[in-house]
């Protein structure tokens, strides 16, 4: 099912109209076939607390999907790279530069079918500490993170796919307004400054409703529109979060015409 808020940047100041109207003012994307996005680098960085059991089941069943798109978008020319993460990081992909395009589709796929949603407890998730580690190519050692990110950003289309449903919280798991936002923003200035563009993907989990929590709503969407990304708002627990994934990969991961 389609996601019902990918944003595109000339309507940002619908950002804060009703759901509906601003559903209204998404357009759909061409066919893949028709879109070159140049070379690609893709990381998708996703939440594994089990309030994403549902998205994190799509992005396993679409794991083939996605890898494919990647492949039609760039001609082959791609690069994958995987972030796990709860209040710690798990590096499951180094932004891959292995030679053979099938070596390198099936590693992705098979570090997608890996992932599994468990613990958490509702509460802020290191998802600002994952976009640091993707960013700035952050090794383990000295901080809660298992695994080393060194992959340069070196492609045409930058492409950083962050999903949760939380605030960011740091590695202590604790949101504290002016401080956390703030941490996480100085982040997202620096994908700025290199280039890369995020596109959040926000999952209601609460209330048993589609309708996203606005505050954490504000935040993602301002990270997206800070580096010309997409913003989009699955239904509730996650249904529509391998199509959001597509409909980012099919747009080059930008709203800006490049």
């Amino acid at each position: 099912m389609r996601p019902r808020h990918l944003v595109p940047l000339f309507a940002l100041f619908l950002l804060f109209a009703a759901t509906d109207t601003y559903a209204q003012g998404a357009s759909s994307v061409e066919d893949p076939g028709k879109v070159a996005c140049g070379s690609v680098d893709l990381v998708i960085l996703i939440d594994t607390t089990y309030s994403l059991a549902a998205a994190i089941g799509e992005m396993k069943r679409e794991s083939d999907t996605i890898v494919s798109q990647l492949e039609a978008v760039s001609e082959g020319k791609y690069r994958l790279g995987l972030i796990a993460f709860d209040d710690r990081i798990r590096v499951l992909e180094d932004l891959n530069d292995i030679p053979s395009p099938a070596a390198k589709a099936n590693s992705m796929r098979r570090s997608i079918r890996s992932l599994r949603a468990e613990g958490g407890e509702g509460g802020p998730e290191a998802s600002d500490e994952a976009m640091n580690t993707a960013i700035n190519s952050l090794v383990a050692g000295t901080r809660p993170q298992e695994g080393d990110f060194t992959g340069e950003w070196k492609a045409h289309s930058r492409i950083l796919v962050l999903i949760t449903d939380s605030r960011p919280g740091g590695f202590d798991d604790e949101f504290v307004t002016g401080v956390d936002d703030r941490r996480a923003l100085s982040y997202v200035a620096q994908a700025l400054a290199k280039d890369i563009h995020i596109s959040a993907i926000q999952v209601p989990t609460g209330g048993f409703s589609d309708l996203p929590d606005e505050e954490v709503a504000a935040l993602m969407r301002s990270y997206a529109a800070a580096t010309g990304g997409l913003y989009a708002s699955t239904r509730w627990a996650g249904a529509g979060t391998a199509e959001a994934v597509l409909s980012i990969i099919k747009a080059c991961g930008s709203n800006l015409l490049s």
